[in-house]
């Protein structure tokens, strides 16, 4: 794993204590989902008949979460964004833009039909909450538009690619720096 262009220290600007606590319960879900899932995936997607369809209108999510947080003039502040994130909107896109570096699966594609898929923004803030506020996963529909069986793969994703990319920083001995 090369972090050589990734900066640590200035990437994520946790409390102590912070930091080292997410990264073991990020380590911990990850681990227990992995136990948890050996042999029950079957490899199928897609629709199951006679099941509802429900238009999750996934761009007007998109839309409504930009204007909110993201736009020139958002309607949350800086500080509100501070107080419902637990982080600054700095720290958030380094996060968002090193998962979706790493992770294929946090870039947005179409699908077969030229339709776009969900954001980068909407699958990791999905996880984001999940984690942050400790929410059901069907309850970013509401908000983010995004189905309950997405957000849990969102968060799946996440984890891992959180793990992978500074877990070996975060998760590592302390060193002399560390201790001065």
């Amino acid at each position: 794993m090369n972090h050589s262009n990734f900066n640590f220290d200035d990437a994520f600007d946790f409390d102590d204590d912070t930091h080292v606590f997410a990264f073991q319960v990020a380590t911990v879900v990850v681990a227990e989902e992995e136990s948890n899932n050996q042999g029950r995936r079957t490899g199928y997607r897609g629709s199951i008949l006679g099941h509802n369809i429900v238009n999750h209108n996934r761009k007007k999510g998109e839309l409504r979460l930009y204007n909110d947080y993201f736009a020139k003039n958002p309607k949350f502040t800086k500080t509100q964004f501070r107080r419902k994130f637990r982080m600054s909107r700095r720290l958030f896109f380094r996060i968002a833009n090193a998962v979706e570096a790493h992770n294929l699966y946090f870039k947005q594609r179409t699908d077969v039909l030229g339709v776009l898929g969900l954001s980068c923004l909407q699958k990791v803030i999905a996880a984001h909450r999940i984690l942050a506020y400790g929410i059901p996963a069907d309850l970013t529909d509401e908000y983010l538009q995004i189905r309950e069986s997405t957000a849990i793969e969102s968060l799946r994703a996440f984890v891992k690619a959180i793990v992978e990319v500074i877990g070996d920083w975060y998760l590592r001995a302390p060193n002399e720096a560390d201790i001065c």
